[in-house]
């Protein structure tokens, strides 16, 4: 094995996880000055990120007062946003987002899940980095880490307080807030 893994970071970013984190705050994160604080702390391999793209089903059972050009503009939106990540120079993962009906709600949310993606990312990749940056705090990530730690890898997570699962945080060897960066990646 080549000696340039030593300190090499595999970066994945679970944009669902964060977007919402960031709703909740009432701050939007600037995906290049986290591209950039990304690479002055870890020495990079690969940025992932993983998200959704609305269906045309999706947005209007969620909206559906609106019109076909509300979807065709968040659309067009969204797929602007991911030619700007690639400029940055992450690499894009997208599928379609779904809606789901939650009955103690009443109303339907949308629905984009990235595990297995990043899962199989992590585990390809596993001989090409030392560690693990994980951008989220979901917990069904906890079986990843525990895979990933025994094979002698280091694991990061980063992602807002209190959207971080009590098992992932256990298991991880670091943990990140984004509220503590917030100052350098705030748009």
């Amino acid at each position: 094995m080549p000696d340039t893994i030593n300190n090499t970071a595999l970066v994945l970013i679970d944009d669902s996880n964060l977007y919402y984190g960031n709703i909740k705050y009432g701050w939007g994160l600037d995906y290049r000055k986290f591209y950039h604080w990304i690479h002055r702390s870890f020495n990079v391999l690969e940025i992932y990120f993983f998200g959704g793209v609305i269906s045309k089903n999706a947005f209007f059972s969620i909206h559906p007062n609106k019109t076909l050009e509300n979807y065709d503009k968040e659309k067009k939106d969204r797929k602007r946003f991911f030619r700007f990540l690639k400029s940055v120079g992450y690499k894009v993962n997208s599928k379609p987002v779904t809606s789901l009906y939650d009955n103690t709600k009443g109303e339907y949310k949308r629905k984009c899940n990235f595990d297995v993606e990043i899962t199989i990312i992590a585990i390809d990749r596993l001989d090409r980095y030392k560690e693990l940056v994980l951008c989220s705090g979901d917990g069904d990530f906890t079986k990843l880490l525990k895979y990933v730690k025994g094979k002698h890898k280091k694991t990061i997570i980063i992602t807002h307080k209190d959207r971080l699962n009590r098992d992932l945080q256990k298991t991880a060897n670091r943990v990140i807030y984004l509220e503590d960066l917030r100052l350098d990646i705030e748009k």
